[in-house]
């Protein structure tokens, strides 16, 4: 999405002349026009002000009176500014007069490396390091020859010599950058980027790498200002605008972004990044009618320059009447085609028949597509393909289709598991009733991570450890659908987070989700991040729960919980960026509430009480789950506490002075407790002395303030129902 651009360095040789000198140079032309010192004096100036069209007269007119190898270097020079190809033809022909000529060397190795022909520009930059070994434009250039070729380590080398021969070069500070950040080091390319910036304020291209950097360390404020810094510089400049679209973006200013990705385009129409950007940026903000035909644009992207796309048949685009076969090609990831296959039926309701050509290990899952037998046609990409009328890359369907929010089609489910993995998997998972946990238990699917290589994935995947609180709810059992990428965090689980592992069987066969599916039909619920199996669980109609970041993926929107794509799936969304806690906190939560309503509707048993009794009961549930460690009862312990806090919250009400009485309840059950464990200690040393006569009796005087202070709650609140006591006079 971001647009850089490394500087390649040619080098200028020769003297430039200032504003006396060119009027003295143009008084000695007048009285000799031919005259060689002047002709190239003007030159120079010419060049140095910009005039690169005269600065090419007057040196092919030098070279009629003086040709040697200056003046074919400084032609190269004008033709290089005018962005001609006879530059090139103008280095060579210096090189031939002066074959050790360094400058020439370099400028033609420049023009070489932008037309692409690096292994001719490296042998060139090559023979200056022969003639200069300290020449830093060839080792800059020669560093970027190298990264091309894909030797990231040999071009940052390179480029660090260059830096010890000109340490404040704000080009060769600006290529480090670039190259630093290739390797994956973005705090040091970041460092590098804002010394060039530091040497050279006005250097356009630096700021812009600044701000792409600053992005990728999610610093965007700062990324923001130094894209801006950028355009006052350069304001029509493309790559600038785009890269700034981008960083808003990700701060979700939406419409800000849209206007910056409009003045790249007015810049530059053809720039295809800026288009498929502002897709995402219009799609997210959930204007489809717009943003369906800038996400045309990443067929372009993806190389796909002609318009009706790699196929001599026509492209569909929705039109009417509808003959024949439709292709419809896959594209992009596993998810992207769950997601997106749902068009298959309606196409085929449409009157198509339908040919889907699909990744070979989604063929099994899409195969259960709700179609009339033989009006669809699964085939493996790569494979031969029947013939077919017209053809339509999956994602595109949308836009044939001119889906809204309202036409969204969701015939949930559309996918659907193999029965006979769903029984022989039902009797694998685990049972939702286990020893203490009680009845009434939920089986929770997890995933955690994506594709930590894809781009995509930045700030989307969440570590396994931050969904230990949903582990801590009892009665629930976390059962793990993560394959490939990060399944070692299950090797480092916090202390009394279990999940269920599968075995090595899961989905090992050549068949994509053929088991996932499958697991999913007995679970209660699927617990992911962005990943395919969000897609997969939606497709099935299965309820899920999404995490994703503060400003997600397009397909999510923003600020909604619902999804239109899937009707029985729950987003839940970050509140600041990188901060999974809240997300995962507010799970829990609702979690928690569902298996309290679970274990109420299990119990037959519904008593009134008094309110002094519920108090008294809560506070003695706060002690235990402050002093007991053991993780089975401390989950009994919390379930307990739930039930009975809601109902506190639904019947008492909150004032000064009941929660001071709570607390003086609370102080005395743990004065109780305190005393129980003392007498205790008695029982275990046998020791039934004074000390063992004071505590005894601590016992029924701690009680009487006990029931005390439940009869002044129970009184406050008009209680019915009082405790009463009667003891033998003593």
């Amino acid at each position: 999405r971001e647009s850089r651009l490394h500087r390649q360095m040619g080098a200028r040789g020769g003297a430039g002349a200032g504003r006396d000198e060119g009027s003295f140079h143009r008084g000695v032309r007048r009285g000799d026009p031919r005259n060689a010192d002047s002709l190239l004096g003007l030159g120079a100036l010419c060049l140095d002000t910009g005039r690169a069209g005269e600065a090419e007269t007057l040196f092919r007119a030098l070279a009629s009176v003086r040709p040697g190898p200056d003046c074919s270097y400084h032609l190269g020079l004008a033709l290089t500014a005018l962005e001609r190809a006879e530059a090139e033809a103008a280095y060579r022909q210096a090189l031939v007069f002066r074959p050790d000529f360094p400058e020439a060397l370099c400028n033609l190795g420049a023009g070489l490396n932008a037309q692409g022909r690096l292994e001719e520009a490296g042998r060139i930059y090559r023979r200056v390091l022969t003639v200069r070994p300290d020449h830093a434009e060839a080792l800059s250039n020669l560093a970027l020859i190298r990264q091309g070729q894909g030797m990231i380590d040999r071009g940052v080398a390179a480029l660090c010599r260059a830096l010890a021969v000109q340490p404040g070069n704000p080009d060769i500070l600006h290529n480090l950058a670039l190259a630093l950040d290739r390797q994956r080091r973005p705090d040091e390319a970041a460092a590098a980027a804002r010394r060039a910036v530091a040497v050279q304020p006005f250097h356009a291209e630096a700021l812009s790498t600044l701000g792409t950097l600053l992005r990728e360390l999610d610093r965007l404020p700062s990324s923001i200002l130094a894209q801006r810094n950028a355009i006052i510089l350069r304001p029509a400049w493309a790559e600038a605008l785009n890269n700034l679209g981008n960083s808003l973006h990700d701060q979700g200013r939406l419409d800000e972004a849209v206007t910056a990705y409009d003045r790249a385009v007015a810049s530059r129409p053809d720039f295809t990044n800026a288009h498929w950007n502002r897709a995402l940026s219009r799609l997210l903000g959930g204007d489809f009618s717009r943003g369906w035909d800038d996400y045309e644009w990443r067929l372009r992207q993806e190389g796909n320059q002609a318009p009706g796309g790699p196929f001599p048949q026509p492209l569909w685009r929705g039109e009417e009447p509808v003959r024949g076969t439709l292709l419809v090609h896959t594209e992009q990831g596993f998810g992207d085609t769950i997601q997106f296959i749902r068009y298959v039926p309606a196409a085929v309701a449409r009157g198509w028949r339908v040919v889907v050509e699909a990744p070979r290990p989604l063929l099994r899952l899409l195969g259960s597509l709700p179609v009339p037998e033989g009006r669809v046609t699964l085939v493996a990409k790569g494979e031969p393909l029947p013939p077919f009328d017209a053809h339509c890359p999956l994602l595109s369907l949308p836009r044939a289709f001119r889906t809204e929010f309202g036409t969204i089609p969701a015939p949930i489910p559309y996918l659907k598991a193999e029965p006979d993995r769903v029984e022989a998997w039902a009797r694998r998972l685990p049972p939702r009733t286990v020893g203490a946990d009680g009845p009434g238990g939920l089986r929770v699917g997890i995933v955690w991570q994506g594709n930590p290589q894809a781009a995509v994935d930045r700030g989307r995947s969440v570590p396994l450890a931050e969904f230990a609180p949903l582990a801590r709810i009892p009665g629930l059992r976390l059962v793990s659908l993560q394959k490939n990428h990060g399944l070692e965090q299950l090797d480092r689980l916090p202390e009394g987070m279990a999940v269920t592992v599968l075995g090595p069987g899961f989905d090992d066969g050549p068949h994509a989700f053929r088991d996932t599916a499958a697991v999913m039909m007995g679970l209660d619920l699927i617990v992911t991040t962005d990943t395919a199996v969000a897609h997969l669980a939606g497709a099935l109609g299965r309820p899920v729960w999404l995490a994703l970041k503060a400003v997600p993926d397009w397909r999510w929107l923003m600020g909604r919980e619902d999804c239109p794509w899937y009707p029985t799936m729950r987003l839940f969304r970050q509140t600041r960026p990188g901060d999974w806690r809240p997300v995962v906190a507010r799970m829990a939560g609702e979690l928690f509430q569902i298996m309290m309503a679970k274990a109420m509707r299990t119990t037959d048993i519904l008593v009134e009480t008094a309110p002094g009794e519920l108090l008294d009961k809560i506070s003695i549930l706060e002690i235990k789950r402050e002093r007991i460690q053991d993780p089975v009862k401390r989950r009994n312990v919390e379930t307990e506490h739930g039930i009975l806090t809601r109902t506190a919250d639904r019947h008492i009400p909150s004032t000064a002075e009941l929660r001071e009485l709570a607390a003086a309840l609370k102080a005395v059950n743990t004065a109780l407790w305190e005393i129980e464990d003392a007498i205790r200690d008695c029982e275990r040393a046998q020791d039934f002395g004074p000390r063992f006569i004071e505590l005894a009796r601590a016992v029924y005087r701690t009680n009487d303030r006990r029931a005390a202070i439940k009869r002044q709650i129970n009184e406050r609140l008009g209680s019915a129902l009082f405790e009463e006591k009667s003891y033998a006079a003593y």
